[in-house]
């Protein structure tokens, strides 16, 4: 007896169950959150709110902060606005402030470090630097292929800045045996490495110009000053920020003669050149302590299996377990601070230097580096700019105002028409800049982020 044809054969069963699945993802998909962050007419009123003014240093008492459309549409007396159909939030007992912005993040390192300093993805490193009250981060060394990844991430994130590539003399930074069209490196000794055609597509096509002047065993600028000179010109006819790493006061000294924006020197000792911050402060040239990427510096030695704690988190309160059993890294950042011969506490009485001689703080912390994590970084920044004897205010003026201007950042103000990044603290930034880096909730553009 012949056997009934099935009602559907397997080819085209194949067919209906391929189209299914795809209805299937697509209804997924699209009913995903996609972090449009606000549909046109949104408001968010905060009523009753304190609210901290980094210019001024000072809290206004018992105001109502109202944004639509993830801008600041108005910040009057207490009860006088109305949510007008929007979200409306009594948030009596809290402080508003404006999000912070980080001038010196490397969101892409590469390698094996001790710890999950780097996440894998982008937007888990966002995630932490936002828990962090960060709106907006200036990343410093990023390769072409992770910008478009960073920059393609949908969602309620910080903002992104990218220097993309670090300018390095030969034999600097890059990793062993990595060929330049592949590095986050532009490697330069002469004028002409500078429109090399390799490294065409990795300059300037960015928002701002990041070089270093240290190498290894080297004396004195490791990019000569007039092609050190000539790559902060082109990033000025740009209109980019050009920032120089220095590890050295001398060193720097010299490189000031090549007119940067700002100077990023973690382990300045000051008797080296103690006329480097009046000469800063006199070329407007601003100073990024990232005093929390001596940490990667510092680490204990020797470094056991488990790195339970580093002093900045221990200064918070905080615990950060790093697995840190590789005896390569542990000895070559041993050597590293070795080298230096210098201690923590001749860098903090360098950034309280540059404070009392007028120079611009800008804050950074360097997190992504070694033992530096994402969230936590900001945290341990703020524990040792106060152990090094900076205000609050001075803190919060360059985590906020300073940081934003010189990453090309909108915000860092609560005022009409800035962009409704907006930390709600528990507790008086006036007093204890670190409610800053430890929000109770976070709003950027106006739409709250994930913790």
């Amino acid at each position: 007896m012949d056997s009934q044809p099935p009602l559907v054969s397997p080819p085209r069963l194949a067919w209906v169950i391929a189209v299914a699945l795809t209805g299937l993802l697509l209804a997924i998909f699209l009913g995903l959150p996609r972090g449009d962050g606000f549909t046109p007419g949104h408001r968010t009123l905060l009523s009753h709110i304190a609210v901290y003014d980094p210019s001024t240093g000072g809290v206004e008492q018992d105001r109502d902060l109202l944004w639509q459309d993830g801008r600041i549409a108005a910040v009057a007396p207490g009860g006088s606005l109305d949510a007008a159909g929007g979200l409306g939030l009594d948030c009596r007992g809290f402080c508003a402030m404006p999000a912070l912005a980080d001038a010196a993040v490397f969101l892409s390192l590469e390698g094996r470090y001790p710890g999950d300093s780097v996440p894998a993805g982008p937007e888990q490193s966002l995630r932490l630097q936002a828990a962090s009250g960060m709106g907006g981060v200036l990343d410093l060394n990023a390769s072409r292929a992770f910008m478009h990844l960073a920059r393609a991430l949908d969602g309620v994130l910080p903002r992104v800045r990218f220097a993309g590539a670090l300018f390095t003399a030969p034999g600097g930074w890059r990793a062993l045996g990595q060929a330049p069209w592949d590095s986050h490196i532009v490697e330069v000794q002469e004028e002409d490495d500078l429109y090399a055609p390799w490294s065409r597509a990795l300059r300037f096509q960015d928002q701002a110009v990041f070089a270093s002047v240290e190498d290894e065993g080297r004396d004195g600028l490791s990019i000569p000053l007039p092609v050190l000179a000539r790559l902060g010109a082109l990033a000025h006819e740009r209109g980019l920020p050009f920032i120089v790493q220095a590890n050295h006061a001398s060193k720097a000294l010299t490189a000031l003669d090549a007119k940067p924006d700002a100077m990023l020197g973690p382990l300045f000792n000051l008797d080296e050149a103690p006329g480097l911050p009046q000469a800063m402060r006199r070329a407007g040239c601003a100073y990024i302590p990232a005093l929390g990427s001596v940490l990667n510096a510092y680490a204990p030695a020797p470094l056991g299996a488990w790195l339970r704690s580093f002093p900045a988190a221990q200064a918070l309160g905080a615990t950060v377990l790093a697995q840190a059993d590789e005896p390569q890294a542990a000895g070559l950042w041993l050597m590293h601070w070795t080298r230096q011969g210098i201690d923590p506490a001749t860098v903090r009485l360098a950034a309280k230097g540059m404070a009392d001689a007028g120079v611009r703080i800008v804050f950074g912390t360097g997190s992504g580096l070694p033992l530096v994590f994402h969230g936590l970084g900001a945290q341990a920044e703020v524990a040792l700019l106060l152990q090094a004897g900076l205000s609050p205010r001075q803190i919060l003026e360059s985590a906020t105002l300073n940081s934003h201007a010189l990453a090309g950042l909108e915000g860092g103000s609560l005022r009409k028409g800035d962009p409704a990044d907006v930390l709600l603290v528990s507790g008086d930034p006036v007093r204890d800049a670190s409610v800053a880096t430890h929000p109770v909730r976070v709003f950027l553009g106006g739409v709250e982020t994930a913790p």
